[in-house]
């Protein structure tokens, strides 16, 4: 389901639902017009798709490909043109016959190049994974600074789980407190002073000025935050 919510009168409009329903994807604005859609956990397996919602025609277009393993929990944003995407977690088949398939942290990052013509076209490249572990549901947006375009990476965690903060290995999940962000104009990563509190999952990073805001997540020991977190990029 795709829902548009318009702030003044309190309302909402419902739109053409998505034509490959995905959670734990990551999304992006461009042009302030097409949201796109990047991976993410599709009814039994990760889907590669990038799904474009065209705000104004209010149409689904779809995009070149994501290249690299598809994902579901990843990280990353939309910021001058520019796609990054991180992290989250792989599904890998089974070592051995009538065994379970395994849900793999993955370390690799993708900036995607979007076509100044065409939307719908992306040209994918890898690019250097950023410092630290990778990260699991963490905090992600595209800046809107247009002086220095950079796509903020914050929290998370580098134990995959499902729902509940407990591992696929079963081992406790423990929230992060890193800020990275990825530098457009001079094509590297940049670390930031820590979180003042760690927290994990998440899916996007809100821009308020020139500071971030984290709302809500999942702390230590399971707890279900209702804090709302800020911090700027130094």
């Amino acid at each position: 389901d795709v829902f548009r919510f318009d702030p003044e009168s309190g309302s909402y409009r419902t739109l053409p639902a998505m034509p490959v329903p995905v959670d734990d994807a990551v999304s992006g604005v461009y042009r302030d017009r097409y949201i796109y859609l990047v991976s993410g956990w599709h009814d039994t397996d990760n889907v590669a798709n990038v799904q474009i919602l065209d705000t104004e025609t209010h149409s689904w277009l779809q995009a070149t490909p994501f290249p690299g393993a598809p994902l579901f929990g990843h990280v990353g944003g939309l910021a001058a043109g520019r796609i990054v995407i991180c992290d989250g977690v792989k599904v890998e088949p089974p070592s051995e016959p009538g065994g379970r398939r395994r849900f793999v942290i993955s370390d690799a990052c993708f900036l995607g190049r979007i076509d100044a013509v065409d939307p719908s076209r992306i040209d994918w490249v890898a690019i250097a994974p950023h410092p630290g572990q990778p990260t699991y549901r963490a905090a992600g947006a595209g800046t809107r600074m247009d002086a220095v375009p950079r796509v903020v990476i914050a929290g998370g965690t580098d134990n995959p789980y499902n729902y509940d903060g407990i591992g696929y290995d079963g081992v406790l999940s423990r929230p992060m407190t890193k800020v990275v962000s990825f530098d457009l104009a001079a094509g590297k990563w940049v670390e930031h002073p820590p979180l003042g509190r760690a927290s994990m999952d998440h899916r996007g990073l809100i821009q308020l000025g020139e500071k971030f805001t984290i709302v809500g997540g999942m702390g230590p020991e399971q707890q279900v935050l209702s804090s709302v977190q800020q911090f700027e990029l130094r």
